[in-house]
């Protein structure tokens, strides 16, 4: 009998569109606090893109089938589409694991699956097979494989800066899940914690694939793309190499923004959640350069410079507030 557990049952839901939109962003923000899901999710999620590209011959139904079968769904009564429902899910399932053994056979010719996780307020390096180097931001991580072969590829999730081994032979690719960055060897920035996802260039030239439209676009040094994923805006712009590439050095760069606009920055790299309930703070503000603080010194540091307090609500959450003298 095929059983999975909880979370497997969650992805496999997910990948189906078996969710209401509520269920689909509770479980969208489960991942982004639950690593182990969010690792679970990518693996299934892996092995879904690449199944039609499997050569493996399938027994039973075929992915089309499935899908209309699902379609079928709402013209049956209660009983029947609970049945055809599990049976859909079922073979869904059949082809997941199917779609394993053949991840792990590619696995097994490559060399074993690598997956290294930036644990929240820190930034980790790792060297890749080829002396390639790969610093996470935190709470992202990164897969690829332990040998690479004819294409050097890493799975991104979150935020990462690249130095490539040039290797005119060997495409190195970075899949998210909104774009493939295609280079030789060269350096840049990922960023895909939020609703614009960037990719900044600092050196060489890279080649960044939107999945959404099939669109190229070619990026030169200092410059960056932005990707809305709501309004779907793709952005070509010149940037500040120092500022965006600050924090692979362990330095936080808060360059004359509001102290709001700052928080997400701020609590992505602490790995912790400042919150403010006044305007006028909001709207104040910051200019710095915090290098290798720690959250007890960069809290003292930011009083100080904004003449404010900060105080701990709860686990890794602070409220600013305005300066009261006693």
């Amino acid at each position: 009998m095929l059983k999975l557990n909880r979370k497997e049952k969650k992805c496999v839901k997910y990948l189906v569109n078996e969710m209401s939109k509520a269920e689909r962003s509770v479980f969208e923000i489960e991942m982004t606090i639950d690593d182990e899901l969010r690792a679970v999710f990518e693996n299934y999620k892996m092995i879904w893109v690449s199944y039609p590209e499997s050569k493996l011959p399938i027994q039973g139904n075929s992915f089309n089938q499935i899908k209309n079968q699902y379609r079928k769904l709402n013209h049956s009564t209660k009983s029947t589409s609970f049945l055809f429902r599990k049976q859909a899910v079922f073979s869904v399932v059949i082809i997941l694991l199917i779609g394993l053994g053949f991840y792990f056979t590619k696995s097994t010719s490559q060399g074993y699956v690598n997956h290294k996780i930036a644990k929240v307020g820190e930034r980790l390096t790792v060297l890749l097979p080829d002396s390639s180097t790969v610093v996470l931001n935190s709470g992202s991580n990164v897969k690829f494989f332990s040998d690479f072969g004819n294409t050097r590829e890493v799975w991104l999730v979150g935020e990462a800066f690249f130095k490539v081994t040039p290797n005119e032979n060997s495409p190195f690719i970075v899949h998210t899940d909104a774009y493939d960055v295609k280079v030789l060897g060269t350096e840049f920035n990922v960023n895909n914690n939020s609703i614009n996802k960037i990719v900044s260039l600092e050196k060489g030239k890279v080649k960044v694939l939107l999945k959404e439209s099939n669109d190229e676009i070619n990026l030169l040094p200092s410059e960056e793309l932005v990707w809305n994923s709501k309004t779907k805006v793709v952005t070509k712009r010149n940037f500040d190499v120092s500022e965006i590439s600050a924090w692979k050095d362990n330095i936080l760069l808060l360059d004359d923004i509001k102290l709001e606009d700052a928080l997400p920055k701020i609590n992505q790299f602490y790995g912790v959640n400042f919150v403010i309930n006044d305007n006028d703070i909001a709207n104040q503000h910051i200019k710095g350069a915090f290098k290798d603080q720690k959250i007890d010194e960069f809290i003292t540091s930011l009083e100080f410079i904004s003449n404010v307090n900060i105080v701990k609500t709860k686990v890794n959450t602070f409220e600013i507030t305005k300066y009261h003298e006693n």
